[in-house]
């Protein structure tokens, strides 16, 4: 799926606001980048993925479906069925563990879709050339978490992520999951180190914005 460094880059643009698309469309109009598809849906994008040929996949992180998932189920998705197809995500979420899970799963460019969508011409071209790029707006704020180990967490680590957004308290985890408090504090812990996250008001938001 890759075009020649002298070749127009084929994009496909997922976004489930028309107004949206039509801008991003507006400012590359002229340039080297062609849009070959339109998606509103996750759906729309897995399928166009599949039938037409595209260098680059921009789309935007939230696009809420009732027969797909979106977020970071659907980029993994699209990295899963094309492991080297660069995909550059729009969002205007701020949340430093969501930004952090984003670059853990590959994706090569995040721009600010609230202020800096002229950034998306150049967030194309890097990842066509296999740099990562991040809109300033978001650098900063993942700069502040950069000694942190940013990987997925265990599936021990996730279930307690998961209940304590379903409002149960270490305490409670550790009577329903069998173990101790001193082990469920550490893997509530470990998590909060690996997302970069400092209070449980961040885990909650973390999980809204990913989906747990």
């Amino acid at each position: 799926m890759n075009a020649q460094a002298d070749q127009t880059i084929r994009i496909i643009l997922a976004d489930d606001h028309p107004i949206i698309r039509k801008g991003i469309m507006a400012l590359l109009h002229g340039s080297d980048i062609q849009v070959v598809g339109e998606a509103s849906c996750p759906v729309e994008l897995l399928s166009l993925v599949e039938r037409v040929e595209c260098d680059v996949v921009v789309t935007d992180y939230v696009m809420p479906s009732d027969s797909s998932p979106d977020g970071i189920r659907l980029i993994e998705r699209l990295r899963s069925a094309h492991p080297n197809l660069p995909i550059v995500v729009l969002t205007m979420l701020r949340n430093v563990g969501l930004l952090q899970a984003l670059m853990v799963t590959g994706v090569k460019a995040i721009v600010d879709k609230t202020t800096a969508l002229a950034e998306v011409h150049t967030a194309v071209r890097l990842a066509m050339m296999g740099h990562v790029f991040v809109s300033a707006t978001f650098e900063g704020r993942l700069a502040r978490f950069g000694n942190h180990s940013v990987t997925k967490l265990t599936d021990r680590e996730g279930e307690v992520i998961r209940l304590l957004v379903a409002g149960m308290s270490v305490t409670e985890i550790a009577r329903k999951l069998d173990r101790s408090v001193k082990t469920v504090s550490k893997q509530k812990t470990d998590a909060m180190k690996k997302l970069g996250l400092r209070s449980d008001m961040e885990i909650y938001a973390y999980a809204m914005e990913v989906g747990y």
